[in-house]
This record gives C-alpha cells, structure tokens and sequence, in this order.
C-alpha cells in the first residue's frame, strides 16, 4: 500500500513537472517568437531569397554610400539622413508598395546607422508637421510621401511613393522598385553633391520624352520643360535655370530661331551660350535625338550642329544583318570599341552577356570633322557594314556601309591649368528613348544614357544601381538550398526535440 502510494506521488511529481516542462516551453517559444519579430522588424533582419533581391541592399549601392561617407569623413558637421515617413509606421504596412519602401528604408538604417535614421511625422493628427516640408503655398504633403532629410543641413527632397517604383507606358502599372537609386540620389544633392537640371526644350513640336524624363528623373536630376520663346513662372524667355547641365532635343518637326529682326529669342545663341566652357571652367551640354522625318528640314539647327562636326543624314537606315524585325529597320547597334564614345558603353561591354542596344527608325549621322577648333567627333554606336541608307525623297539608290547611330562630341579647353569639357550627343533615332527601351532590362539603352548623365554632369552619378523588376517575387533558391532548408525544418528540430526527450526518459527511469 505504501509503494502504490509512494508509486502514485511520483506519477504525480513528475508528471506534474513535464506539465509544468511543457508550459515553460511553449511560453518560451511566443516570447522567443514575440522578441524576434521584434528584433527582425527593428534590424530587418531577413532573409532576401527573391531572384532580384528585392530586399537587399545591392554593392553597387553599398559602393555608392561608402564613397560619399569617405569624401565627408572631414567634415565638421557629421553627415546624417533622416528618412521620414508621413503615416506612423503600422500604416505602412497596409500596402505592398508602401512596406517594400519602408523595410528598404530600414535596411538602410541598420547597415548605416551613424548615417541614416527612419522615423515618422503622423501628419493627420499634427498637420502643421508638414508645413516645413512644402516649397510653395500650392504644394501639399500627403500620408505617402516620403521625405529625405539632410539634419546637418536641414535640407530636404520630398517623394511621391510612385516614385520609388518603375510605371509602364502602356497602361500605368508598375513592374520594378527603384528606391535603391532614389534615396543614394536624395543623398548625393543633399550633401551638395549633385544639383543638376536636365531641360528639355519644347516649342517646336518636339517629341514625347516622358521615358527619358523618367530616367533622368531617377537619376537624381530635377527635370524641366521650358520653351525658350516663352520662359517660365521663375525664368524670363531665353533665360536657362541655373543649374542646368543638359538639354534635350527630341525630334523637333519645326526649326529653332537663329538670329532674327523680329524681337524673338535667338535660341541657337542661347544653346551656343550654354554650351560655351565660360572662364570660371562652367559649361553646358546638348542631347539631339533625331530621325529621317526631321533631317534635312531644320537648316538653323543643323547648321549651327555642323560646327560640332555633326550632320543628320536625310535617309533611312536598314542593317539586314543586325536587326530584329524583318524590314531591318529595328537596329541592334554595334557598340564602338575605340575612341570617347566607346567609353560610354564599357562597362557595359565587359558583361558576360551584353544587352542589345536598339534604335529604330533610324537615320545615319555624318562626321563632318574628327577633330576641329578643340572638338573630338567620335563614334558612340554603329550600323554593321552591310548597313544600307535609302534616300528620304526615294530618289536614288541606297548607300551601303558602315553608319553611325549615335555620335559624341567634346571640346576640351584649359582653364586655370584645369580641362574643361563640354558634350554634344547625337542620336539619329528619336525611338531610342522610348520606354519600350528604356524600362526593360534585356536593353542596353538606359545604360548609355546613364553613362552619358555621368559625363556631362560632371558629378558623382548613381548610374550603376538598377531597379529592381517586381515581375517574378517568389523565392529563388537553388536545389541545394532548398534541400537544406528541408533538412534544417523537417529533420534537425524533430532530431533535437527526440535527444532530449530520450535524455529526460533516461534521467525520471533511474530515478
């Protein structure tokens, strides 16, 4: 009687313990799984396993920040970025798009945290918070907007949640994230780095150039349409902003105005004016996209480019031996492999599989000169040599041969002992930024106007990180991994669970 009951209170003892066990484990487990959560959403301490590593900080962002970290590390006021979010941050994860700009902000702060830190302003409730960070009286800020701030400074750009994203032209959707190359170019105009303004100049039944707009947009550079005639709310006519580093001319149906008695702008004194190396080492640069519709039919501008060593031939170009459509017309360019303009596309050229380049509907260009007057002509993109040109009045026989597609120029002049440049680009199709070819990876398109922002900005340019496309976000992982991860779910937590089971069996039998 007296071993049963001895018996019974051990049942009880140690059954009242692998309860008790039991109890303690489970609750360790929520804590353990209550502080990482916490733990991972304050560090973003995930596992980025998507095929663009959509989550991830890229090298060539990485490379980017260290490098302007490295040229301020003398400064007397530490360079810091506030990233400030205009909804509390519980909000943010209501949406896609609005979580994956949040968690790459986060990323961010916890690879850069005496750089960079993320914090709201909860706009509904205060909305005088938002008043510093509107730069006219019209302008508003809205729960999705996101503001980059220098705290040493106290500047700021302000961003739409749309502009984090790559949009289609076609019908609005977006399929790519580009906050890498957002927030690096908010970092580099806030330390006084880059401040550029890419014009696009208008008046002349100029083309659409939204995707170029786009692309230079992403590129940190403050985009402007101005027609000169006219001016602006900010501008007189004629009048260029003063950090203008570009102008963009695409496809133009009628002439700009040269010299005339008729109290206009002379716009072609006004773009030679820019383009001038001035004294104190300042100069402008000129982008001409251009194609057999326009060739032959604007004398002021045409003439005024001869002086750059540049003509737009007045035919159509077909390369039957480099194309991908059947009438030849849709060119993939032969990239340049000497000179200035192959130095546009190098890096681009060393990839182990290189992106076409296309442009399409395109007309040759001539050079008039290799070098002149300090102006280097030199070949950017070509036809093959089978390439032909038909006439545009369809008069004669096409020209077979060898034909430049897109043409650089520099002039180069001392100042102070210092070379100064300044850049024309000449592309004879005004297809080749369009967004068909601008927005999709397989093309090397963006990648030459990248490089070309590079030059004639004269500053550091985050040409190198690309967006990343949104189109495939499920898990990329590669066999071997994916068995690991089986092995380390299925089999080791099992394993682990069973050796200390058979221990805890072991100890309560010799007991």
């Amino acid at each position: 009687m007296k071993k049963q009951s001895i018996s019974q209170s051990r049942k009880f003892k140690y059954g009242s313990v692998a309860v008790l066990f039991t109890a303690a484990v489970i609750a360790a487990i929520v804590v353990l799984n209550v502080v990482a959560t916490a733990l991972t959403q304050k560090f973003s301490l995930y596992v980025d396993m998507t095929s663009e590593d959509l989550y991830s900080i890229s090298e060539a962002c990485d490379t980017m920040i260290d490098d302007l970290v490295a040229d301020h590390a003398d400064d007397v006021v530490p360079l810091h970025y506030e990233i400030l979010f205009c909804a509390p941050f519980d909000t943010l994860e209501n949406t896609q798009t609005t979580k994956m700009i949040y968690n790459f902000a986060r990323k961010l702060e916890a690879a850069y945290p005496d750089l960079i830190s993320v914090d709201y302003i909860d706009i509904i409730t205060y909305p005088t918070l938002a008043e510093q960070y509107t730069t006219t009286t019209a302008a508003t800020v809205k729960t999705t907007d996101v503001i980059v701030r220098s705290t040493n400074t106290d500047g700021f750009r302000k961003y739409s949640q749309e502009a984090f994203f790559v949009t289609a032209e076609s019908d609005g959707s977006i399929f790519a994230f580009n906050g890498e190359l957002k927030f690096v170019s908010a970092f580099l105009q806030l330390a006084g780095e880059y401040n550029p303004v890419a014009v696009f100049l208008s008046g002349h039944g100029e083309a659409n150039a939204s995707a170029m707009q786009v692309l230079y947009d992403a590129a940190g550079f403050e985009v402007m349409i101005l027609d000169l005639q006219k001016g602006n709310d900010e501008l007189a006519p004629g009048e260029l902003p003063e950090y203008a580093k570009v102008l963009i001319i695409n496809n133009p149906l009628f002439d700009y105005i040269g010299a005339n008695e008729d109290g206009l702008v002379n716009e072609i004194a006004v773009i030679d004016d820019f383009l001038e190396i001035k004294d104190d080492g300042t100069s402008g640069n000129l982008m001409v996209f251009m194609n057999a519709d326009s060739a032959g039919k604007l004398p002021e501008l045409e003439t005024y480019l001869l002086e750059w060593g540049i003509q737009f031939g007045e035919a159509t170009l077909k390369d039957n031996a480099s194309s991908s459509s059947v009438d030849g017309q849709t060119i993939i360019a032969t990239l340049a492999t000497e000179g200035l303009g192959a130095s546009l596309h190098k890096t681009l050229r060393e990839l182990p599989s290189v992106p076409l380049t296309i442009v399409k509907n395109a007309c040759p260009i001539y050079q008039v000169f290799t070098d002149r007057d300090g102006r280097h002509v030199s070949s950017v993109l070509t036809t093959t040599k089978s390439a032909e040109a038909y006439p545009s009045d369809g008069e004669g026989d096409p020209v077979r041969g060898q034909f430049d597609l897109m043409t650089v120029v520099q002039e180069m002049r001392y100042v102070n002992n210092e070379e100064c440049v300044s850049y024309v680009l000449a592309c004879g199709s005004a297809d080749f930024g369009n967004s068909t070819y601008m927005a999709q990876r397989q093309y090397g398109n963006s990648d030459i106007l990248f490089s070309a922002m590079n030059a004639f900005g004269k500053d550091n340019v985050p040409i190198n990180i690309k967006f990343k496309v949104l189109d495939d976000i499920g898990l990329s992982i590669s066999t071997e991994q994916a068995n690991g991860w089986t092995i380390a779910i299925v089999a080791i937590v099992p394993i682990a669970m069973l050796i200390w089971g058979t221990y805890v069996y072991i100890r309560r039998k010799h007991l």
